[in-house]
């Protein structure tokens, strides 16, 4: 019987630091902050969500190549 070979291949999204400033009393700059803050949780998420569909692709296509080894 072969052994199943496992390949794992790790990417990494990096988010560059947003300079915000911050006035005391204007809402609107807060806003503006919440707004930014609230995207870039968003995107975080759907990156964690794509590694997750990568990682699942990934064990997918290896489990297929694994059993087209054996029935050939």
């Amino acid at each position: 019987m072969k052994e199943k070979k496992k390949t794992i291949n790790k990417w990494m999204v990096q988010i560059p630091p947003i300079p915000i400033t911050l006035v005391n009393g204007e809402s609107e700059n807060i806003d503006e902050y919440m707004e930014i803050i609230t995207k870039l949780r968003k995107a975080k998420y759907q990156v964690e969500v794509a590694e997750s569909l990568k990682e699942y692709c990934t064990n997918l296509i290896q489990e297929i190549k694994y059993r087209f080894n054996i029935a050939t």
